[in-house]
């Protein structure tokens, strides 16, 4: 059962054995609770009360439809575990042989339910690492450690070949802040995110992903666990410090020029995600968000097509969270 459902079934407890006490000429029950409307407000206690059925019997009734929700959640949780779980299983057929080197968390962020495979398997992050990065130069503007409006100047340590726009480009003026943080999702730009990491410091950048997933990484390299890297986009998602630059970030991300995984096959307007590649190792990351959104990391190693098993795998789970 989940936390909401304790609280109610608490509530509901507390309200009949308040009517123990209070006399047996009038039974109150809070308006604000739920489950106490659900039986209260069905017209069954005036009913009772007009046939002169007495108090015990009322509190039979009371008990009764108590008990008929509490089955009636049952179910419908039982229900809903065996369609994930029927997910799962689809998901893994699909993946096949390929499914140790398959890492996947997808979170429902309204039911709280997930699926994980290998979530706490090592892969390489690649350019997924741009979105902590980002979000750590953002915390640092709003803590007011950063200017918004400053320009870097290009440093020849920051080039790197690869994905990205700057490359051939005029950067001999500076860069706003903005354009290289834009850069640097929408066209996975290397040469805008090393530039930010300068800024915002490289042992930083640990010591940020430490805080948000809660346990101690490797200082060096750049690997990440799908659990991990859905606790970053779970906080992207959350906000928890209600960092106005959030928002700018998530949309930002909805932009991005390459659209061959998670939204292959799904409305890629509300896709908010962000691709890495590095040698064997294809990725994706994504803030689906729907009226109900929901989270998806799918990381890969070594996996044939694996840009279209990704893009599949994320039209099942679409289609099962309609």
């Amino acid at each position: 059962m989940e936390s909401k459902e304790i609280a109610i079934l608490i509530a509901v407890i507390m309200a009949f054995f308040a009517t123990l006490i209070i006399s047996k000429d009038q039974v109150v029950a809070s308006e604000s609770i739920p489950v106490v409307n659900y039986m209260v407000n069905d017209g069954n206690r005036d009913k009772a009360q007009r046939q002169g059925v007495e108090d015990a019997e009322y509190e039979k009734i009371m008990y009764e439809h108590l008990l008929d929700y509490k089955q009636s959640k049952v179910k419908e949780n039982m229900q809903k575990q065996m369609e994930l779980d029927t997910l799962e299983k689809n998901i893994r057929e699909l993946v096949g042989a390929n499914v140790d080197n398959f890492g996947l968390v997808y979170y429902d962020t309204k039911s709280k339910k997930s699926i994980e495979i290998n979530a706490n398997k090592q892969f390489m992050a690649a350019s997924t690492i741009k979105i902590p990065i980002n979000m750590l130069m953002y915390d640092m503007v709003q803590n007011k450690e950063i200017d918004i409006n400053e320009k870097l100047k290009y440093e020849e340590c920051d080039y790197e070949d690869g994905a990205g726009v700057l490359q051939g480009s005029d950067l001999s003026k500076p860069i706003a802040l903005k354009t290289l943080s834009e850069f640097s999702i929408i066209y996975s730009d290397n040469i805008a995110i090393n530039m930010l990491l300068r800024k915002v410091g490289y042992e930083n950048r640990y010591n940020y992903i430490e805080k948000v997933v809660g346990h101690a990484i490797e200082h060096e390299g750049n690997n990440t666990t799908p659990r991990d890297s859905f606790k970053i986009l779970e906080r992207l998602y959350s906000n928890p410090d209600n960092n106005k630059y959030y928002k700018n970030i998530i949309e930002t991300m909805k932009k991005t020029e390459y659209n061959d995984r998670i939204d292959k096959y799904i409305p890629k307007e509300i896709v908010a995600h962000k691709i890495g590649d590095y040698a064997e190792y294809v990725n994706d990351i994504a803030i689906v968000c729907k009226e109900n959104p929901y989270i998806l990391v799918v990381l890969t190693k070594e996996i044939p097509n694996a840009k279209e098993t990704i893009g599949q795998v994320s039209k099942m789970i679409y289609d099962y969270h309609k």
